[in-house]
């Protein structure tokens, strides 16, 4: 087999190696020479008979194979890694900050709780939280104040990488209350330009676009009584009975058990989604508490 003539630590090198981009930030990070990480990664290559990484102008680059190659190693290797402690009974004791992006009411309602149950396991790791929309995250992340981010659909610099982790359904709905005075819903044009809106755009874009999701319908004449960036806000002009707005069900759902009596719109049938994704800076190396929490995270969706 293979795997019987590479050394593990031989795949560890290369994992550094890839993470960093630099022969030289791996062997400070490893505790060796530059030579002899350049060495391992030669052997590692002649083994595989292939070529893991480019030299393009004094940088490196990882070809293909090396990204296939590293993602499984990461996750085989950390596994392995969990087993031996798990059947040595030695738990790793995880420690140390970890500094987290998250739009608010995402975070609140979905992440906060699994950073609680986290938390009870492993009480010597803290938490630097910083709320924000795709521009504020995208600097923090490039100015390395984030170790990651979760975020929605946002034109980020090509230095940040993406990976989707789960979709928002977004519901168009309003209060029992203020829906009385229009009768039962119609899916029709002369219906739904009589009705008051709550957007988070002034351009009501959030509730143009789930009308032209569900219904094709791009003309509509909106009464928009209320426009401001924020969940809550919304939320609680919808509930006041101010008119109708689009939120996230998990968040309608939440209202509901509280008490709060509201109306969804049934639309076409098929959700309209926003797309969730966590997002980090390449080649920014993780700490051991930060790399836990991340797969972690992205993997509790």
């Amino acid at each position: 087999m293979l795997i019987d003539k590479i050394n593990l630590n031989l795949l560890r090198i290369f994992e550094k190696v890839y993470e960093t981009k630099s022969m030289t930030r791996a062997s400070q990070e490893l505790f060796m020479t530059q030579s002899g990480v350049s060495q391992n990664i030669k052997h590692l290559e002649e083994i595989l008979e292939l070529k893991l990484f480019d030299r393009v102008k004094q940088r490196l680059l990882p070809t293909e194979k090396a990204s296939i190659l590293y993602e499984n190693c990461k996750k085989n290797l950390r596994g392995i890694e969990q087993t031996l402690l798990r059947v040595t009974e030695k738990e790793e004791e995880l420690m140390g900050s970890v500094s987290i992006g998250l739009p608010i009411e995402f975070g609140n309602n979905l992440v906060l709780p699994l950073l609680h149950k986290l938390g009870e396991k492993y009480p010597k790791v803290t938490y630097r939280i910083k709320y924000g929309l795709g521009q504020s995250i995208n600097k923090e992340l490039l100015s390395g104040g984030l170790d990651f981010a979760f975020v929605d659909d946002f034109n980020f610099d090509k230095r940040i990488k993406l990976k989707k982790i789960t979709d928002e359904t977004l519901v168009m709905c309003a209060s029992e209350s203020y829906m009385v005075k229009f009768g039962p819903i119609k899916n029709k044009k002369s219906y739904f330009e009589n009705l008051d809106y709550l957007d988070y755009l002034p351009d009501a874009f959030v509730t143009r676009s789930w009308f032209k999701h569900h219904f094709n319908m791009s003309q509509l004449n909106l009464n928009l009584r209320a426009s401001l960036f924020d969940v809550s806000g919304l939320s609680k002009m919808i509930t006041l009975g101010m008119g109708v707005g689009v939120l996230p069900l998990y968040f309608v759902e939440a209202l509901q058990k509280r008490g709060q009596k509201l109306v969804k719109f049934q639309g076409s049938g098929k959700p309209l989604k926003n797309e969730i994704s966590v997002a980090w800076l390449d080649g920014k190396t993780k700490s051991a508490a930060s790399d836990f929490l991340f797969n972690y995270l992205t993997t509790s969706f």
